[in-house]
């Protein structure tokens, strides 16, 4: 069974908001085209993040905050349509071609792009890039299909899949699958922690860790016209009090990550709008089905009927949230399970499992989480409810690095984290819950959800997936590795003097490249 796989899971804490996806239907509180009609060339953009980086290196950072960065340093083949969730449209590439057998892709890059040092990208760099992405791992399971890459020419890459891979464009189009400088990464000794190898709207000028990273204008940028601003300055701020009163005070031009308890706060602020979509990003409490009294999918079951989700979202979220009554794909996901499994908490359902599965007199189960407020927070709401059918929860708070270890070496009972779900239904699932995924922290495993799972990666019509999709959730909710409890809206405050920043459903995606201030 894999366990745990770098830092991955680390995203889950640095993210404090944000909800379910889908395509363009996002539904926002002030649409993301903020400030005046004056914008002009330059200035200064200051954003406040909640986290620090952990890495600049795109192909094995997995939090959030690097991604963040990252995304605006440098370029991918293809890239997520800002403010049209779902929808794909080429970066890098100019134009492709994909073969009958739905095997081949062929592409053809923009001419004239230039790295950050000058040297101009080439179809060298896409095939080291990709390669040094199967390498890293973090994100090699995306490309197992590779058979080949080809580089007929400097602008030209053909790809060959062993299969058809319906999700392929969209994993090429992920943030941190970035084409990268081979010769910058080969004088850094094969590392990009703390270097610029790329060739985006800005470049890395200074990064005083634990303070602030400042991008500049890349002047040379193959898309004309962009960036418009000459500096971005990315603060970190942990405390969610100093960020929300740095921007009512003018101090912040957007605050990214907005917690819902501010909403209000911030409505009421001089010159700051707040910006609210629907987002990816979905909050759970997981269980270790190798833990024994989780072995019984009864008992885990019963965990899942005693929940009362909407009583959750109202004490942790103020009510933002979304809560999941079904699957993870969120509401306006087209791969949302429409089916409520449970639709409503029914403790006596829950009591009436634990007889079944031999704990009428109840169990004692412990539950590990993070230093995340919000998720302690649902832990002691959780622990209230389960208490009410006999469960005694003991909840513990561990230091993030000693609790993400004891996440993926699988030393834990229950715990209450987060997921962020990017675009293809298959980022939702296949790593999660595929006995061989490799974030499948939970240990779950159902030869059934395999299929299904490994049969919606190769099944190229949409209709079809949804279907093959919606039968993959129906099954997992009704195993309960997890109890799904929400999907966060993402919400961020923006001063009006902001033009053209579109607040991105998936939270780690924040293109500033059309961003322009006054």
């Amino acid at each position: 069974m894999k366990k745990w796989f770098g830092l991955l899971v680390l995203l889950v804490i640095v993210l404090a908001g944000c909800t379910n996806p889908e395509n363009a239907e996002q539904d926002s509180e002030s649409e993301g085209d903020t400030g005046s009609e004056t914008a002009a060339e330059g200035g200064t953009l200051t954003i406040a993040d909640l986290s620090e980086a952990e890495s600049l290196d795109p192909h094995v950072v997995t939090d959030a905050a690097s991604m963040r960065y990252i995304e605006n340093m440098y370029n991918t083949l293809f890239r997520y349509v800002p403010g049209e969730y779902g929808e794909i449209e080429g970066d890098l590439v100019a134009d492709y071609e994909l073969s009958d057998d739905e095997t081949t892709y062929t592409m053809t890059l923009h001419e004239g792009v230039t790295f950050h040092n000058g040297d101009a990208l080439t179809s060298e760099d896409v095939k080291y890039s990709i390669e040094r992405i199967i390498e890293k791992g973090v994100r090699a399971n995306q490309f197992s299909e590779v058979e080949s890459i080809e580089t007929p020419s400097e602008t030209e890459v053909v790809i060959t899949l062993s299969e058809p891979v319906a999700p392929f464009l969209t994993f090429l189009a992920y943030p941190m699958n970035t084409v990268v400088n081979q010769t910058i990464v080969e004088e850094n000794g094969g590392e990009l922690d703390n270097a610029d190898a790329g060739s985006g709207p800005f470049k890395l000028d200074s990064w005083t860790k634990d303070q602030e990273m400042v991008l500049v204008k890349n002047e040379d940028y193959f898309k004309e016209g962009k960036p418009h601003l000459n500096e971005v300055v990315w603060r970190s701020i942990p405390d969610a009090t100093a960020r929300s009163t740095a921007i009512r005070n003018g101090e912040l031009d957007i605050l990214l990550q907005a917690q819902p308890q501010d909403v209000d706060l911030l409505d009421q602020a001089e010159g700051v709008n707040v910006e609210s979509v629907p987002g990816t990003y979905w909050e759970y409490m997981g269980m270790n089905v190798e833990a024994e009294p989780l072995q019984d999918e009864k008992v885990r079951q019963a965990i899942a009927w005693a929940l009362d989700r909407g009583a959750i979202n109202e004490v942790v979220k103020f009510g933002e949230a979304s809560p999941l009554l079904s699957g993870n794909i969120p509401q306006n996901h087209w791969a949302h399970l429409e089916e409520d499994i449970y639709p409503e908490p029914d403790p006596e359902k829950a009591q009436q499992l634990l007889e079944e599965a031999g704990y009428g007199d109840g169990l004692e189960l412990s539950m590990k989480v993070s230093t995340n407020q919000s998720q302690i927070d649902a832990a002691q709401v959780i622990k209230q409810q389960l208490e009410e059918v006999g469960i005694m929860l003991d909840v513990v708070s561990q230091e993030d690095s000693v609790f993400f270890e004891a996440l993926g070496s699988g030393d834990f009972e229950t715990t209450v984290v987060g997921w962020v779900g990017f675009v293809d239904p298959d980022e939702f699932l296949y790593n999660i819950f595929h006995t061989e995924g490799m974030y499948n922290q939970q240990n779950y495993s159902n030869e059934e959800v395999d299929q299904l799972l490994e049969q919606g990666r190769k099944e190229m019509d949409q209709e079809k997936r949804a279907e093959i999709y919606a039968e993959a959730q129906k099954l997992i909710a009704e195993d309960a590795p997890m109890a799904f409890l929400y999907a966060n809206p993402q919400i961020s405050g923006v001063r009006d003097r902001v033009q053209d920043f579109v607040v991105d459903p998936t939270v780690t995606t924040i293109s500033l490249e059309d961003t322009k201030v006054e």
